[in-house]
């Protein structure tokens, strides 16, 4: 379980001013990702990978919180 909180913080980038980002990804898709992608390890963009094969299976609410801090890295 504790893998998979640090690789949804990974998602989000190492950026300081992201942190609130990042801790929004970890309470949205924690749960997602252990039921989703069980055994995955993080790392080489395997949770991603998990997540592209399987996106109807994450709630929207983590879908959302991804987007969300996907766009902020991008400066949007």
């Amino acid at each position: 379980m504790t893998r998979i909180v640090l690789a949804a913080l990974m998602l989000t980038a190492a950026i300081p001013a992201f942190a609130q980002d990042r801790a929004a990804v970890r309470t949205a898709c924690q749960a997602d990702f252990a039921r989703n992608c069980p055994g995955i390890m993080p790392g080489g963009g395997r949770l991603m990978a998990c997540l592209k094969e399987k996106p109807d299976q994450f709630s929207q609410t983590c879908r959302d919180a991804l987007r969300t801090a996907q766009a902020q890295r991008q400066g949007r």
